[in-house]
């Protein structure tokens, strides 16, 4: 059972959580969850927050630390994040292909009908919804949210987050990126002129979030692989108006409409890149219509700003992971390591680390590894390949083999016209064909020069631990 209560209770177990009281929603929250997101700090829980009910909380920074992130996945002992990253390997693709085992459990009651508001009782004012950063263009409810669609021809659903801001009570804005699946959905209505029904969870166990973020084929349904995750079949809800699946457990979930006529100015909306790169323009509205809540609800945020913050580790982990897993599925041999940068804002730097079998295995594995469908759905723009003896995850090994081993008249191959969109903050702003380029760095040492390339200047392993082990004393005052 996914349930947001028993994982904060498991968060406070190991003394990651903290209660916060009377804080703003007007920014303080938001600078708050910036701060915290830089110094790895506790899953922060507010409660009597200024111009809401008491009882009617928020939940930030839930996955900031290997340890959350880990207990989310069902990984309990991850300490660190490369314990975390050795537990997952292979993972995804199990999941994957073991996904339509894990079908959801329609089930006919749940927590998340403790509360019904229909018609005049519909208020969507009444929940948590804060300005996150100064230059947001308004109040926004669904950050760390999913969305539930289904596409209309093969009835496949989909669970996918896309921001949501509060437009007044029985109103929202919703913007997707073209390139999502829930995106795919509502073009599918709305080219015949239908409305698009739509379930959106706004408080929920934070694997939804983990799922609903990721870049899972399409075709196959979120709920299925959570269910995989979990190896557990998820509780859902028929929506009673919809027809589609709510989460049993979910904190706060709404049914509605949205329509194809309907627009209303949205954003801008500080994203994921640390810029603000979309602006202010016309997008779908959703109509509420009907409103299910807890008693004192729960809202799951996941606060962007120049990274790190609420997103990056999650999605370091997870898409490393399914890269690595991509590449080997393939065939490439010998990959020894996959990273995604959270300074990078993640997407925009890949480093991939392999022992060298052949002429070209670099460039190869780069250019694989870029347009392997968890990179290439991304705004991607530099593909860095190390050899084995470089650590991927270490940025300061990843810039010394690239300004110590690669050529830039010969290590750099360019990718053009790749996938881009206008999240991307060089995108050309009047431009209706979102392209971009990826550079792929090889950073290895030549292969023809493999042996006589110059020796590293660093102490052996057996040495070094000698002398820790002697001036254990000293170094631990450094």
């Amino acid at each position: 059972m996914l349930d947001l209560r028993e994982w904060l209770s498991k968060v406070d177990q190991i003394g990651e959580l903290k209660a916060l009281r009377n804080a703003d929603p007007e920014l303080e929250i938001g600078t708050l969850s910036e701060i915290n997101a830089r110094n790895r700090g506790s899953a922060l829980l507010f409660d009597e927050m200024k111009g809401y009910q008491k009882g009617f909380r928020l939940l930030t920074s839930a996955l900031l630390t290997s340890k959350r992130l880990g207990i989310t996945l069902g990984v309990n002992s991850a300490n660190t994040v490369q314990e975390l990253v050795n537990s997952l390997e292979g993972k995804s693709s199990e999941w994957e292909s073991s996904a339509s085992n894990y079908p959801p459990k329609e089930v006919s009651e749940g927590p998340v009908l403790e509360n019904t508001l229909t018609g005049d009782k519909v208020n969507m004012l009444k929940f948590p919804a804060p300005l996150w950063n100064e230059m947001d263009g308004g109040r926004y409810l669904g950050t760390g949210d999913v969305v539930i669609t289904r596409d209309p021809q093969t009835g496949v659903v989909n669970v996918g987050t896309y921001r949501i801001a509060v437009h007044d009570d029985k109103t929202l804005g919703i913007y997707i990126s073209p390139s999502h699946h829930g995106f795919r959905h509502l073009r599918a209505y709305h080219s015949k002129g239908k409305a698009c029904p739509v379930v959106i969870s706004f408080g929920h166990h934070p694997l939804f979030l983990v799922v609903g973020g990721s870049a899972i084929p399409y075709g196959l349904c979120e709920y299925n692989y959570a269910g995989a995750v979990i190896d557990s079949q998820i509780e859902v809800i028929k929506g009673p108006i919809t027809g589609l699946p709510i989460p049993a457990n979910s904190e706060i979930a709404i049914e509605g409409f949205i329509p194809p006529d309907k627009r209303l100015p949205e954003g801008p909306f500080g994203e994921f890149t640390g810029y603000y790169s979309s602006g202010r323009t016309e997008q779908p509205i959703v109509e509420v219509a009907a409103v299910y809540h807890r008693d004192d609800p729960i809202v799951l945020g996941a606060f962007n700003c120049k990274p790190p913050h609420d997103y990056t580790l999650m999605h370091s982990v997870l898409k490393s992971v399914m890269v690595k897993d991509a590449l080997r599925r393939v065939g490439m041999p010998e990959i020894k390591g996959v990273w995604f940068h959270e300074c990078a804002a993640v997407n925009f730097l890949l480093v991939v680390s392999i022992k060298q079998m052949y002429p070209g295995h670099a460039t190869q594995a780069g250019a694989v590894a870029a347009q392997s469908q968890v990179a290439a759905q991304g705004n991607g723009r530099y593909i860095v390949v190390v050899d084995d003896d470089i650590d991927p995850t270490n940025l300061e090994d990843v810039v010394w083999a690239i300004c110590t081993r690669s050529n830039p008249e010969t290590g750099i191959d360019v990718l053009r016209r790749t996938f881009s969109n206008k999240l991307d903050p060089i995108a050309p702003k009047e431009t209706k064909e979102w392209r971009a380029s990826r550079a792929i760095i090889d950073a290895c040492r030549p292969f023809n020069r493999m042996n006589e390339f110059p020796s590293v200047v660093r102490s052996r392993p057996e040495l070094r631990e000698q002398v820790e082990k002697k001036w254990k004393d000293l170094l631990s005052e450094t």
